[in-house]
């Protein structure tokens, strides 16, 4: 049953990514330690937010292109580092990106789903009709209805895959690859920022 109050309180926190606050409080970063503390794993919580963090600045959504959830990416990862131990720590980041990537398509159709509540808007503009309130409810409550549904699943099938997939070698091989992709990550920023700064000059 606890999973469910985590996945009510990373929903709400999601909310701030789009639809309501704009506070920061969905980054990762805050997510994954907030969640990691409710969870007993404060530690693990948090430097997997801050890991999340950092392979999530690398994307650039230019165009539309839809970038990785960091709130789900952080529920995900912290959920099951609740169910493996902390051992789990670095496979768990890695699924946690492979299910906030996914939502990102999600996401993708939302934006495209709430032009409906654009529409609704401008019939009650001509009709005189200001209270926009119930769909703004309306719109906040299928958000947190959508997350939470593509939340439970994606965490159910990721535990039974890892479930199988549990081995000493595997842990040690998630190892390394945390290790290589926050290389790449970071040699990826740094050039980044480099070019950037060479236009500014």
């Amino acid at each position: 049953m606890k999973i469910f109050y985590f996945i009510l309180l990373a929903s709400l926190l999601n909310l701030d990514n789009v639809s309501a606050f704009q506070f920061l409080i969905s980054r990762p970063s805050f997510a994954g330690g907030i969640l990691g503390y409710l969870s007993g794993y404060t530690i693990e919580g948090f430097l997997i937010g801050l890991l999340l963090e950092l392979v999530i600045l690398d994307f650039t959504p230019v165009g539309g292109i839809p970038i990785p959830n960091g709130t789900l990416a952080a529920l995900v990862s912290v959920l099951l580092i609740r169910d493996f131990g902390s051992d789990f720590a670095f496979a768990s980041f890695f699924a946690g990106i492979i299910a906030g990537e996914g939502y990102s398509y999600v996401e993708k159709f939302m934006r495209s789903f709430r032009n409906i509540f654009n529409r609704l808007c401008e019939n009650m503009i001509e009709k005189n009709d200001f209270n926009f309130g119930k769909l703004v409810v309306y719109s906040l409550i299928i958000d947190v209805m959508v997350f939470g549904i593509y939340s439970f699943i994606s965490y159910k099938i990721l535990y039974f895959i890892f479930l199988k997939i549990n081995s000493d070698y595997i842990m040690k091989v998630f190892r390394l690859a945390v290790v290589g992709a926050v290389f790449v990550t970071l040699t990826s920023l740094y050039f980044k920022f480099k070019t950037q700064v060479g236009k500014n000059d």
